[in-house]
């Protein structure tokens, strides 16, 4: 993912992209948000490369909890934030009810 390089402070970031993907459990496709908030050191995303990129991870079936991994890893190694929480909060399934999954840590050597 594209990082923007800053030289203020900023407290944190959410960002909320709207996804849709096929889930390699059941064959079906699920749906929602993913949510990413960080507090970041010196890098914020640039939000428009974040979305091509989730959008990427989504042509491949997955489960929710594969997803938000592979979104959490990609964002801590692009921008190396204090704080990251990736949720993928799921509004939509045509196999089960509303769920959400979420990875959260605090990266306070921003290194992941």
């Amino acid at each position: 993912m594209e990082a923007i390089e800053i030289n203020y402070k900023v407290s944190g970031t959410r960002i909320i992209i709207p996804f849709k993907a096929i889930c390699s459990v059941t064959d079906k496709e699920f749906g929602g948000n993913i949510i990413i908030e960080y507090h970041p050191i010196s890098k914020v995303l640039e939000y428009v490369d974040t979305e091509t990129v989730v959008t990427e991870f989504t042509k491949v079936k997955l489960k929710a909890e594969e997803l938000a991994r592979r979104v959490f890893d990609e964002v801590a190694k692009s921008i190396e934030p204090n704080y990251l929480k990736i949720t993928i909060d799921v509004n939509h399934s045509n196999a089960h009810q509303p769920v959400q999954v979420w990875i959260e840590e605090e990266l306070k050597s921003g290194k992941h």
